[in-house]
């Protein structure tokens, strides 16, 4: 039965999955950057009370960015779940990867699961936001993190 909807190759499907991940850790970089440009200019940064001393795009795009495609390879392997089964995937693999951190105290390793379970959190909300059709879907990917690199 033809539908009228032509079919996406496999390299479309791939671009799309790669451009709404980049969609999401944009949403995530500009959060993190409306959090750095409303923070008391004498109180310590963030990044020091989690025991981090890197770049927020490091954050995002070295270690968010590989988690959130850890928790979609293991949801790949299970059979289809509900978006709170896939929260919970993606909460896990978050505070997991996360808190695998060394160094720093107990206090900062909770904090920095904690920190990393929001972040893969905000990627899979982006995950379910971010449409192919979606002008909003590049804007986030590629403008918004060059407007917070460059302001």
């Amino acid at each position: 039965m033809n539908t009228g909807i032509p079919k996406r190759s496999a390299r479309m499907d791939m671009g799309f999955y790669a451009l709404n991940k980049l969609a999401s850790a944009g949403i995530v970089v500009l959060l993190l950057s409306l959090l750095d440009w409303a923070w008391p200019s004498g109180a310590d940064q963030a990044s020091e009370w989690l025991g981090l001393y890197m770049p927020q795009e490091h954050w995002v795009y070295g270690y968010a960015l590989m988690a959130s495609l850890a928790a979609d390879a293991i949801l790949a392997f299970l059979p289809s779940l509900h978006k709170g089964k896939q929260a919970a995937v993606y909460g896990a693999v978050g505070f997991l990867f996360f808190a695998l951190f060394t160094g720093g105290h107990p206090e900062q390793l909770w904090l920095r699961a904690a920190a990393g379970t929001l972040t893969l959190l905000l990627f899979l909300w982006g995950k379910h936001a971010f449409s192919s059709n979606s002008l909003a879907t590049p804007f986030f990917a590629l403008a918004v993190p060059l407007l917070c690199w460059v302001i």
